[in-house]
């Protein structure tokens, strides 16, 4: 789960930094802010999948962050040591609410409601259209008939099961944020993204699909993919 914290307390951010990656095995914190703005930043123009967030912020409440977020499609959790301020992190459907000091049991149950959540994301996100337009046409595609997108420069090119391969004029970022933002699918390496469904076989330097395509993986996406696989399992 790529995750972030904001918090304007260094020393709080760095101890839950260390609960998230010490204690569990499925955070990957892509993001650590004291301050509102270049938080907003990062998660406008980033895959986001949890946000750790203080309300009591110098430059605004963590509330006020919540209401500007572009994309809905991420999990809240509010971090604070103010109680009073727990209805209206349920009024911004907050995915939960954590009392500082953080107690460890009690992240341990905010880490299960998340890994359920996601893996029932996974299962409904397999079922989605998606609809790709080149020029005047639209090629419609149920997610799982995806295989993987591959790019050269600016232009990538959709493979699927059912279709000849599609070249879009868009580099792979693009591609990623019109169409592949959730899973099940997984930017393997900065010119590949892969449909995780159609896995067969990976080892530390590429990924089989199902197809016997043999697709590259960079020494950091297999470690996160690894940690992807033990949250599934």
């Amino acid at each position: 789960m790529k995750t972030i914290i904001i918090d304007d307390e260094i020393k709080a951010i760095e101890l839950l930094d260390y609960y998230l990656t010490d204690f569990f095995e499925n955070f990957e914190i892509s993001g650590r802010y004291t301050n509102i703005k270049d938080a907003l930043h990062h998660i406008n123009t980033n895959k986001t999948d949890v946000i750790f967030l203080d309300i009591n912020m110098p430059e605004g409440t963590g509330i006020e962050l919540l209401s500007l977020i572009q994309h809905k499609d991420l999990c809240t959790v509010f971090t604070t040591a103010h109680s009073e301020y727990a209805i209206d992190a349920i009024k911004l459907s907050a995915f939960d609410y954590l009392l500082k000091p953080i107690n460890i049991t009690e992240l341990q149950r905010v880490h299960q409601k998340l890994t359920s959540h996601f893996n029932t994301t996974l299962k409904i996100n397999s079922n989605k259209k998606i609809n790709i337009k080149i020029s005047a046409s639209n090629y419609i595609f149920n997610t799982n008939e995806i295989t993987h997108a591959s790019s050269e420069g600016n232009y990538t090119t959709i493979y699927s099961t059912i279709n000849k391969p599609l070249l879009i004029s868009k580099n792979l970022k693009k591609v990623e944020e019109d169409y592949f933002r959730d899973t099940p699918f997984f930017r393997c390496h900065q010119s590949h993204i892969i449909n995780i469904n159609h896995i067969k076989e990976y080892n530390t330097n590429e990924l089989t699909l199902i197809c016997n395509n043999k697709i590259p993986i960079s020494n950091r996406k297999h470690i996160e993919f690894v940690e992807m696989q033990k949250t599934e399992l």
